[in-house]
């Protein structure tokens, strides 16, 4: 629960906007997909997700953020433990689908020369 009014969820993808962490397996590793608005009030929601790739096989990951409208500074300090984490493990992270703010934040941040951004189309 983020706190934040529920918000009409979408019928294509059955989330809302509200801001959602969500880590599936894909075919190359994992996609850990964020929505709407995710920043510190969410933080809790990362540690199953460090949980599920700690114990799974060294595993790429790609981040999707194609459905984030808004990240804050303790996204980002979640991005650099991530790569860290699959790094260690000789994995790979990218993220892809930053567009708008979200992309205005990371790239400020400088988390882009850190973590490659490609388009969707690459994942």
């Amino acid at each position: 629960m983020t706190g934040r009014s529920p918000i009409a969820e979408d019928e294509s993808t059955g989330w809302d906007s509200a801001g959602q962490i969500r880590c599936e397996p894909s075919r190359f590793g994992y996609r850990i997909v964020l929505v709407g608005e995710v920043d510190l009030t969410m933080s809790v929601e990362w540690e199953p997700v460090f949980g599920l790739l700690a114990d799974s096989d060294p595993s790429d990951v790609t981040v999707d953020l194609s459905a984030a409208t808004f990240i804050d500074s303790s996204v980002l300090g979640t991005f650099v433990r991530l790569h860290r984490t699959v790094s260690a493990r000789g994995a790979e992270m990218t993220m892809t689908g930053a567009e708008g703010s979200v992309m205005r934040t990371i790239s400020l941040a400088g988390i882009d020369r850190l973590i490659p951004v490609v388009p969707v189309s690459e994942t």
